[in-house]
Formats: C-alpha cells, sequence, structure tokens
C-alpha cells in the first residue's frame, strides 16, 4: 500500500500523542530507544509519508516499512514479512477518547513505539532472531511461546540500565497511562528468563499488571537462542 491520505484529525491526534509522549520517552525509556529516535526524527505535527521512513530505516539496518488495513495481521503472515525484514504498519489511528490507552495497535504505536528501533542495526539483528524460529516450528506450543517471548521482551519488556528500570517495550513506549505505570514502579516486574513468560499468558486487550525485565539486550539474546537455536537446528536437519 502505497501513501495515502489522512484527516485533520488524524494527523491531529498524532500531534496531540506526540507532544504528550516525547517528554515520558525522554525521561524514562531505554537509551537504545532514544537513540533511534534521535536518528528517525520523526515529525512532530503530521503522520509521517511511507516514502520519509523508508527513506530512512532502510539504509540504516535493511529493513523496508509496509502498510497494512489490517490492525492485528495474523501471527503466520506477520513473521512471513518478518522472514523478509519487513515492518508492517497499519493505517488505523486510535479515536480521540483512547489517545493515553488504546486496546488495539495503530499507527502511531507501530511508528513512534517501534520504528526508532528499528535505526539500530544491533536491534534489527535482535528483531531477525524471531521470524527463523517461529517458521521452523513445529507445534503451536512451541508457536505460542515464540510469541510470548517477543510480546514480553520487544513489545512489554523493560530493561535494567545503569541500576535503573527504564521502559523497553513497544508498546509501552505509545501508551502514557501503560508507559507511566511501568515507568513508575506500579507494577510487578519479574526477571525475563524463557520459564518465567511461558507461564504467563499474553495479555491483550487490559493493561498489564506484571511486566518482565532484561538485563541488557545481548542478554536478551543469549535468553531466546536458548529457545530458539534448537528449533531452528532440528528444521535445518530435516
Amino acid at each position: 500500500m502505497d501513501d495515502i491520505e489522512f484527516t485533520a484529525v488524524q494527523h491531529q491526534t498524532w500531534a496531540e500523542l506526540y507532544a504528550r509522549q516525547v517528554p515520558r520517552v525522554r525521561a524514562h525509556a531505554s537509551a537504545h530507544y532514544l537513540a533511534g529516535f534521535d536518528l528517525l526524527q520523526l515529525p512532530a505535527e503530521e503522520i509521517p509519508t511511507l516514502a520519509f521512513l523508508n527513506s530512512k530505516i532502510p539504509p540504516a539496518t535493511g529493513w523496508t516499512v509496509v502498510r497494512t488495513d489490517t490492525r492485528y495481521t495474523d501471527s503466520d503472515e506477520w513473521y512471513r514479512f518478518f522472514d523478509r525484514h519487513e515492518f508492517l504498519i497499519t493505517n488505523y489511528m486510535r479515536p480521540w477518547e483512547e489517545l493515553d490507552w488504546t486496546p488495539e495497535p495503530d499507527m502511531f504505536h507501530d511508528i513512534f513505539g517501534h520504528l526508532p528501533f528499528f535505526m539500530l542495526p544491533y536491534y534489527a539483528e535482535l528483531q531477525e532472531m524471531f521470524a527463523p524460529a517461529y517458521l521452523a516450528a513445529q507445534t503451536e506450543e512451541e508457536r505460542d511461546t515464540i510469541k510470548q517471548l517477543a510480546w514480553y521482551s520487544t513489545e512489554f519488556g523493560m530493561i535494567r540500565e545503569d541500576g535503573e528500570m527504564k521502559v523497553f517495550g513497544t508498546g509501552l513506549m505509545s501508551g502514557g497511562d501503560e508507559f507511566a505505570n511501568a515507568a513508575e514502579g506500579r507494577l510487578n516486574y519479574h526477571p525475563f528468563t524463557i520459564e518465567n513468560v511461558m507461564g504467563h499468558d499474553k495479555v491483550l486487550y487490559e493493561q498489564h499488571r506484571d511486566l518482565y525485565v532484561i538485563e541488557s539486550i545481548d542478554q536478551l539474546k543469549t535468553e531466546l537462542a536458548r529457545y530458539f537455536d534448537p528449533i531452528v537446528e532440528r528444521a535445518r536437519a530435516g
């Protein structure tokens, strides 16, 4: 889907969300996110065009941004796009009454939450771990576990930096209420391990009460590889 014309209300919603969220992420977001945010230079007053996004991200990491009408893309399709290093962004924008928390992903979440990270090659390498494992998985249990590991790390994870907990997950970056709860210590925090996450179902349509904390991106990659590598190696062996 090529660039489309958004309404004045949609641009206004973007501008209001941007104005609300930037001070929050400056204060409490991971240094990794902020590094990517400063490189991407998203416009403050209007929804960025696809042409703008694809002038920035492919040269940085080789990923391409693709628009879709779909809000929640089926996991099988999602990971086929990921396998091609294509990141889907929806053209849906949350209504005004859901500014600080929306139960469905919208374009502000997809763009503001996710895309700054895709300016960072080492973060792109992290995301490139998921699709090979998911597409090689042989059981629903394996696929569900891979989705849970993504959900509680890259989507709704926290990270420890210089002795402080910072917001890392992209789903938290784009929501005011949930970001504040996560950043201000109002939730239950657990070490991110495969065993911890496997026992906790994904939370889709309500705010989280439990979050998982990674020690570093390298630690996260090591932990994911512990589960992913045997799945990928089994598929290669036939």
